[in-house]
């Protein structure tokens, strides 16, 4: 997990809000794992569809691709999840990163009431449930207006900033360091930039900058650098070809790697392969 949360703060906030609101919530880190909610169990509606696998794993499938709307969309999204509830989730952003999510649950709008339990009746038949058991518990499905609904999202919306600005979810700088190394040296052959990793661990580059100098003394740059040398060195006293290396390390062609090989090391390529074998 690369963010960390307060999580007696974040409790206490599910609580107030629901409170307030009247709305179950739930805060997820930004690898889509649970945190905490509130209330603490889930409805009897959504307890009957997760009772069968497909209904279980129907809920996480529907979470997940809401996850990721909301991130492309980097903001509020409001959708009808596979049971057929109204939901909301937003991303807790600070700056281009995404440090997790929020999601409103669990409801059913007013308008067109009718036809929103026949829908969700529809969706409970399809994982198992009995026309009975399923209506008696949709009947005890909050209700909100959509007014209300879309109302509470953009104050979701708004106070997702919030969660990070009071400190309770923010980034764990040194295991994010170690998973971005990591990521680099499993990925020496490509083309590494820094829009290469913020894309890939959803950060931004003034976050980037800051992990790379604070946790490997360098700039990200200079850091896979150090590692493409360090892989070739290691490849070179294999006695690999020296375009073999070149290739495996991310360098364009042979030539350009020896020039940049000679100015950090002093040596070229063919001279440092044989240095190392004469040593032997």
């Amino acid at each position: 997990m690369i963010t960390t949360f307060d999580i007696d703060s974040l409790n206490k906030f599910c609580e107030n809000f629901y409170t307030a609101i009247g709305i179950r919530i739930s805060v997820f880190d930004n690898e889509f794992n649970l945190i905490t909610e509130y209330p603490k169990n889930a409805p009897e509606y959504c307890t009957l569809i997760r009772r069968s696998t497909a209904g279980a794993q129907g809920c996480r499938n529907c979470d997940i691709k809401a996850f990721k709307e909301a991130k492309r969309r980097r903001g509020l999204y409001i959708y009808t999840c596979h049971a057929g509830l109204t939901e909301a989730v937003t991303p807790i952003k600070f700056n281009d990163s995404i440090l997790g999510y929020v999601i409103l649950a669990h409801m059913l709008p007013k308008e067109n009431l009718d036809s929103s339990l026949e829908a969700a009746l529809k969706k409970a038949l399809h994982y198992g449930l009995s026309e009975i058991e399923a209506l008696s518990a949709l009947k005890k499905i909050s209700t909100k207006s959509l007014e209300k609904i879309n109302a509470s999202a953009q104050i979701l919306d708004a106070i997702a900033s919030y969660l990070h600005i009071s400190n309770w979810i923010r980034w764990n700088d040194e295991d994010l360091a170690v998973r971005i190394s990591q990521y680099i040296e499993s990925n020496l052959d490509k083309n590494l930039t820094s829009d290469t990793l913020c894309k890939v661990f959803f950060i931004s580059r003034t976050k980037l900058h800051s992990i790379a100098i604070n946790n490997y003394d360098l700039s990200i740059s200079k850091y896979i650098l150090s590692k493409r040398i360090s892989k070739a060195k290691q490849l070179l006293e294999q006695n690999i070809a020296v375009e073999k290396v070149a290739e495996l390390t991310g360098f364009a062609n042979a030539s350009y790697f020896g020039k940049v090989f000679k100015k950090e090391t002093t040596f070229s390529p063919n001279k440092y392969k044989k240095l190392f074998i004469s040593n032997l």
